[in-house]
């Protein structure tokens, strides 16, 4: 039988839990200011004895009331949040973030307080001006930080905001489940008949409670029209454990999120907001931050003139120009998938986000004669794509589709240390769609390479210990890229010391580095290096453990049950050899066994072999990952699959002195 997918799981939950009354009158779980003393005296939460925090209730509303004076109807956000604070670790959520929109959201009603339990009498210290912090993150983009004072273990801290706007295209998502536990999170909106939202339901927690109900509103003396009041409780929900390997945590966070999928006029007549992916392709293509960016390029002309003179074929083409943005733009770190301005003034800027680097690029291949389209993307912190719900406003990101002899090839021209036809980690999140004027259409988004490292140690083990000689490293692809950003711009004693806290138990004493600027090309690394680690010596028998370098200690899978894929980003293949001269009078007295692991369909392998031919001992581990997500219900034998590695990571050889 068929296991369910995750979507479809959460979707069952959604419709199964959904009741409709006809009426009801249910108070606010929570009224700022209202802090008890049992909330004060609690020490730790039942449920969570660990929980260095704990969300009381979290309560957020959206009340939709028509603005007679401007004739419009007004969206107003209301959120009421009370934590409290059990131990040293909690502290952090003495302050709360919310970001917004200046040029079509207003903030209000900002408050927050502290309260404390002294003598028995609750001490009450409000937020001040200066605890009240206003960043600017991207254009016209804010986010309001506020920081509570005298917050201490046993404090509850609570916050207050407003955010009203007429812009109704989405409500804003609402996420029962936190990082830390969460005793009552309830979500309401009263929908006005004039918006049609598509609701859907994400995460594996049910609904404590999940009901609809009906009342009327009215413009003016002679218009009535019908609300729909929704509520949403969750219950005790534990709070969220991140692991290792996996994209944002809003993927799998219970929550409900809205899209808007039409409105109605007081005429009466229906306007479909649906968005297809047609209407989204001819939209972006007429765009000014877009489409219209792709059509001009006069500012290019003196470059297509010197590749054109320099390249004789398409490849060599497509290298010139790629090579040539990642070195004239700077990315300033912002990710979008419009442009800032004009690309004319990011290319005399020399900087710009996401879309004016890869735009330009596009832009720049064309001028070349080659055929190359953007294609726009969600980012892993963004989550991932609803395919079967288009909407625009769920991408935020652009990367560069390149066609040769009908071989499609991606590029991110935003790092200059990325190849050609390998992106970025955080662009790796399932799906993109090429926007073109011959038809938009869903693509792939995956590592092309593996992520290759080797690393080959001939050593010498001398009789009072020391183990020292030469290590050559090999990156390639997502490697060789990590590390290319790790060590860009650092001198050799810079570099010799970053290589130091990645080997922990080495002492590296010279280091050469081949290919560290070639970026298609595999990096080398030669390493001279003596062991710091001590050798474990005694009654003529040494001790020691042939994995000398990045040995897997621990686990990074920990939890009893995952509830959300493991996701690596791209397949991963890590080598390791050791060849060791044992000191003259020695023999093995004990070695590991060989081992051989592969998950099931050889998703994941692991080989370990230890042979000795006269005083050389000779070992191999390999480990490889070999597709990029496991489902949640493959978990357990992935964990598994690391506790083999681990135990086998950590036996020793035993040499004797003959």
């Amino acid at each position: 039988m068929k296991l369910p997918t995750f979507k479809s799981a959460i979707l069952l939950i959604f419709l199964a839990t959904c009741t409709i009354s006809n009426a009801f009158a249910i108070k606010d779980p929570i009224k700022f200011g209202k802090v008890s003393l049992e909330e004060l005296k609690m020490t730790s939460y039942d449920q969570d004895t660990t929980a260095a925090a704990v969300y009381l209730c979290d309560f957020g509303r959206y009340d939709i009331p028509f603005d007679k004076v401007e004739g419009n109807f007004k969206f107003v956000f209301t959120r009421i949040v009370r934590i409290k604070i059990l131990k040293d670790e909690g502290l952090d959520y003495s302050t709360l973030e919310f970001g917004y929109n200046k040029t079509r959201q207003n903030v209000s009603m900002v408050k927050a307080c502290t309260y404390n339990l002294e003598n028995g009498k609750i001490v009450k210290t409000k937020l001040s001006s200066k605890d009240r912090i206003l960043e600017k993150t991207a254009d016209n983009y804010f986010t309001y930080k506020l920081t509570l004072p005298k917050v201490k273990p046993g404090s509850v801290v609570e916050f207050t905001y407003e955010i009203s706007t007429d812009f109704a295209w989405n409500l804003r998502p609402w996420y029962f489940q936190k990082d830390i536990p969460v005793v009552w999170s309830e979500y309401r909106i009263n929908l006005p008949e004039y918006f049609d939202y598509k609701k859907q339901a994400k995460g594996y927690l049910p609904f404590h409670a999940a009901e609809q109900n009906f009342a009327t509103g009215s413009i003016g003396s002679d218009i009535s029209y019908s609300i729909s009041k929704y509520r949403w409780v969750v219950k005790d929900a534990p709070s969220f454990k991140k692991e290792p390997f996996t994209t944002t945590s809003k993927n799998y966070k219970s929550a409900i999120e809205f899209e808007l999928a039409g409105v109605k006029g007081l005429n009466g007549v229906y306007h479909d907001k649906t968005g297809t992916w047609d209407k989204i392709n001819k939209s972006l293509l007429k765009n000014e931050y877009f489409g219209t960016q792709l059509k001009g390029g006069a500012y290019l002309k003196d470059i297509v003139e010197e590749i054109n003179a320099k390249a004789s074929t398409d490849q060599e083409k497509m290298m010139a120009a790629f090579d040539f943005i990642k070195k004239h733009m700077k990315w300033d770190e912002y990710n979008s998938k419009f442009t800032t301005n004009t690309l004319r003034s990011a290319f005399k800027d020399k900087k710009g986000n996401a879309a004016d680097i890869n735009l330009m690029l596009v832009v720049l291949l064309r001028k070349l004669g080659l055929k190359a389209d953007p294609v726009i993307l969600s980012t892993r912190n963004n989550g991932v794509l609803n395919l079967v719900s288009p909407s625009l406003s769920k991408f935020n990101y652009v990367i560069t589709r390149c066609e040769l002899d009908r071989a499609p090839i991606l590029m991110d021209a935003t790092n200059p240390n990325c190849p050609c036809n390998l992106l970025p980690l955080r662009c790796i999140n399932d799906r993109g769609r090429v926007i073109s004027e011959s038809g938009s259409y869903f693509i792939d988004i995956e590592a092309k390479n593996i992520s290759k490292s080797i690393a080959i140690a001939k050593m010498n083990l001398s009789e009072d210990g020391v183990i020292s000689g030469n290590m050559k490293l090999a990156f390639n692809g997502s490697a060789a890229l990590n590390f290319r950003n790790k060590m860009e711009g650092l001198s050799e004693d810079e570099i010799i010391k970053n290589l130091s806290d990645d080997y922990e138990s080495v002492n590296i004493e010279s280091v050469d580095i081949q290919n560290l600027k070639e970026t298609e090309k595999s990096i080398t690394t030669s390493l001279d290096i003596e062991m710091e680690e001590e050798t474990d010596m005694g009654n003529d028998l040494i001790y020691l453990n042939p994995i000398l370098f990045d040995r897997t200690e621990s686990n990074p899978f920990t939890l009893e049950e995952r509830k959300y894929p493991v996701d690596y980003g791209y397949p991963i293949d890590r080598t390791y050899m050791l060849e060791l001269n044992l000191p003259e009078g020695y023999t093995l007295e004990s070695i590991p066994k060989p081992a051989k692991i592969a998950l099931p369909e050889n998703s994941a392998s692991f080989m370990y072999t230890v042979n000795q031919l006269g005083s050389k001992v000779t070992i191999m581990c390999r480990m490889k990952i070999n597709k990029r997500q496991f489902q949640y219900n493959e978990y357990p034998f992935l964990k598994e699959f690391y506790n083999l590695i681990v135990a086998k990571n950590g036996e020793m050889l035993v040499l004797k002195k003959s």
